[in-house]
């Protein structure tokens, strides 16, 4: 079985407010050598899609703020 190594990061604080409720989580896969990308909205999946770079994460990060 290949060894994957993922790292996660949640960020809720500036994301899970009333006028705003939306979070995201980003994992790294070093296999894939790829993001995984999600966008949250009261736990339910709004967005989600597999990126190479942190450019575009950010743009989406900047759209569902």
């Amino acid at each position: 079985m290949d060894n994957i190594s993922i790292k996660k990061i949640t960020m809720n604080k500036y994301f899970s407010t009333k006028k705003h409720p939306n979070k995201f989580e980003i994992m790294y896969s070093d296999k894939f050598k790829m993001y995984d990308f999600t966008i949250l909205n009261n736990n339910k999946v709004i967005y989600h899609y597999h990126f190479k770079n942190l450019k575009d994460i950010t743009k989406m990060i900047q759209v569902y703020k």
